[in-house]
């Protein structure tokens, strides 16, 4: 809980519990929890702004997944101020050398979500190294993801498709590996998202996520909708991003 590791934390830790331990029944409930999480966030930020740095890494041990939900949300809205920080600390965590180590993979995940513009691209040597620290498939795709956000993933553009369109175990890891491969400047994606779409293999959420990922590749480079307009045609636009 907030408050177990720094003193200055222990006016906050009620509220922390109160996320979980409220009333859960109902439409109101539910708003309430959300309202109260929303005020705790912003109370954290404006008391302690970029020195609630150390305390939020740390809680991103804690076993409650909600305590992790709001450390994680008070460093992404920290952004550009807690950014070298961030960069600092994932490095050392990289060269600690730990395996399948998730409070690095957290951070991680955070710098690709904050860092698009502003962490140092050098580092993304030191994330190419940590793909090797974990074992699985999903937290490997986390690391993808934030290089591609980063501008440093096109080297995985091959194993990314692979993972989308021919794996056996695409129904697993096909829409991770749409979402990481939309933020790479390929425009050969919009072929494979396209494809993967059309091809019947995905369903539901799956196949939202591979929407969301086309649409989110033609946001950020507005150019690739012409490509798009192309294979499907104007009339069916709908039919393929969100």
């Amino acid at each position: 809980m907030i408050g177990m590791y720094d003193d200055n934390y222990d006016d906050l830790d009620d509220d922390v519990v109160g996320q979980n331990n409220g009333a859960s029944d109902g439409e109101n409930a539910e708003q309430s929890k959300s309202e109260e999480r929303e005020a705790l966030i912003n109370r954290i930020i404006e008391e302690k702004g970029e020195a609630a740095f150390d305390s939020m890494v740390r809680l991103l041990e804690d076993e409650d997944d909600t305590v992790r939900d709001i450390a994680t949300e008070v460093l992404y809205r920290l952004g550009d101020r807690i950014a070298s920080k961030l960069e600092k600390l994932v490095i050392s965590k990289i060269r600690d050398e730990k395996k399948n180590d998730m409070t690095l993979l957290y951070l991680i995940d955070l710098l690709g979500d904050i860092g698009y513009q502003s962490v140092n691209k050098d580092l993304t040597k030191e994330l190419v190294k940590a793909i090797s620290l974990y074992d699985l498939e999903e937290a490997q795709l986390v690391i993808y993801e934030t290089l591609a956000k980063l501008g440093a993933g096109e080297e995985f553009y091959p194993l990314l498709r692979y993972m989308l369109l021919e794996g056996e175990e695409s129904y697993m890891f096909g829409a991770q590996a749409a979402m990481a491969m939309s933020y790479l400047n390929v425009p050969e994606v919009v072929h494979d998202l396209v494809d993967a779409i059309e091809k019947g293999d995905f369903r539901d959420e799956d196949i939202e996520i591979i929407k969301k990922a086309l649409n989110n590749m033609i946001n950020m480079k507005p150019s690739y909708k012409e490509i798009l307009i192309g294979l499907v045609g104007e009339e069916h636009l709908e039919e393929y991003i969100q």
